[in-house]
């Protein structure tokens, strides 16, 4: 499900003047060192004057709630700067501040494949480039990409729907536009099967992800799932395993996968991405020296983990 946030942003305009780029710049740099002092940073740029369109230097600082934009605006430090930027560049520096909801979301991909009909190929064709026009009006849409038959190697037709989020997804499917024209096109199809896809595990990550970010990186997904797989895995096969062992194999690992699921979806994961944020966040998390910081205590509690269970097992 997709969540709102409700972001603040603050923009600060200054008239062109005599002073030269490399000045500007620095006093950028300065602004961008101010805010990352305060928690909940989501953006730092600078846009120059450029004529005929936007005649003023403009810095726009995001934060993720308006009280951590406030901490910012009301730190001694940061209006001693503006003050003092006023007094190099001799120019005022104009304010404003904006409160803006955006989506917190991860983009989803939906791919469907079917078996088109001999003899109705241009009418699917002609159908493919109307449904494509309507998805486009509506929420989160990214884009579409029609993949052909190969003979011998791929025999049905292939449709890649991306939107931003599953929220915008599934409001393209529930719609009326999308019902009505599946409805006109069952004549020219059928064997349709439809999967949803992403990078991987996105959804047990969202939380990590900022406003408008895609989330994480593979590698820190991935590294994250294993420090939190491992070890929900061995608690359940220590003490739950010989409960339901007597269900056969097969029934009793697929009872343990659902405890597993059941337990990483809804109490681990969300636990280790709240305490992991500092590494999984796509602003903070880019530094190297968190990169590396992060990694490094990810691979010391794999240790701590492995360690435990062998002497727990012993």
């Amino acid at each position: 499900m997709q969540q709102s946030t409700k972001t603040a942003v603050l923009v600060l305009s200054r008239d062109p003047g005599s002073y030269d780029e490399h000045a500007y710049m620095q006093w950028h740099q300065d602004l961008v060192n101010l805010a990352k002092r305060h928690e909940g940073l989501i953006d730092v740029n600078l846009q120059r004057p450029l004529e005929g369109v936007q005649d003023q230097w403009v810095q726009v600082v995001t934060y993720d709630t308006v009280e951590s934009l406030r901490a910012l605006i009301d730190d001694d430090t940061f209006k001693v700067a503006v003050a003092a930027s006023e007094d190099t560049f001799g120019k005022p520096a104009t304010q404003q501040i904006v409160a803006n909801t955006i989506p917190s979301a991860v983009p989803v991909t939906v791919v469907v494949s079917q078996m088109v009909k001999p003899g109705f190929q241009k009418a699917y064709q002609q159908w493919q480039i109307e449904i494509d026009a309507a998805a486009k009006k509506f929420p989160g849409f990214l884009g579409t990409e029609l993949i052909k038959p190969l003979p011998g190697v791929q025999e049905e037709w292939v449709v890649i729907f991306r939107f931003d989020s599953s929220k915008h997804l599934d409001d393209w499917f529930a719609s009326d536009i999308h019902k009505q024209m599946l409805k006109r096109a069952e004549a020219y199809f059928d064997n349709v099967h439809v999967r949803r896809v992403g990078r991987g595990f996105e959804d047990w990550f969202a939380n990590a992800a900022g406003g408008g970010s895609t989330g994480p990186s593979q590698f820190k997904m991935a590294m994250v799932v294993l420090l939190t797989l491992y070890p929900t895995v061995m608690l359940i096969t220590l003490y739950i395993s010989p409960y339901i062992s007597g269900l056969g194999l097969p029934l009793s690992m697929f009872v343990s996968n659902i405890l597993s699921v059941l337990l990483l979806t809804w109490a681990i994961m969300p636990l280790a991405t709240r305490a992991l944020d500092f590494w999984l966040d796509n602003e903070r998390g880019a530094r190297p020296s968190i990169t590396i910081c992060g990694g490094l205590l990810i691979v010391a509690l794999y240790a701590i983990s492995i360690g435990l269970f062998v002497w727990i097992a012993g």
